[in-house]
This record gives C-alpha cells, sequence and structure tokens, in this order.
C-alpha cells in the first residue's frame, strides 16, 4: 500500500446524479472505495455527440471529449 492509497478523502458536496450506475450515495461511495472508472461514452439519449464534437479543442461552440462520468 503506497501513502496515497491511505490519504484521506472527504466528499465536500453531493449532486442527486451519480456515475457508474451508482442510485445514491452509499453505492457511489463502494464505487470509489473500490476505484471504479465510471467514465463512459456519452450516452446517445443525452446528445448526439457528432453534432457537438470535434478533436480541435479550440473550436468555437464545440467540445473536443466524448466521455463523461454519467
Amino acid at each position: 500500500m503506497t501513502q496515497t492509497d491511505r490519504d484521506p478523502i472527504a466528499i465536500v458536496g453531493i449532486g442527486c446524479r451519480f456515475p457508474g450506475g451508482a442510485t445514491s450515495p452509499k453505492p457511489f461511495w463502494n464505487l470509489m472505495r473500490r476505484k471504479k472508472d465510471a467514465i463512459v461514452d456519452v450516452p446517445a439519449d443525452r446528445w448526439d455527440t457528432r453534432r457537438f464534437y470535434d478533436e480541435n479543442p479550440d473550436k468555437p461552440g464545440k467540445m473536443y471529449v466524448k466521455q463523461g462520468a454519467f
């Protein structure tokens, strides 16, 4: 175990939507404790990434990522 693994963390705020399929704070906490990556492709029912995505981060009105914590 490294020092980083033992460092304390604090949750200072929490919303009502959780990534990784967690439906409440307890499963969300378990997701974090297991160090599970909850980053996924943008769900098609959120928005059409083909419409808003551009690999150029300087392109006005576009985003340059296709993933997030949903």
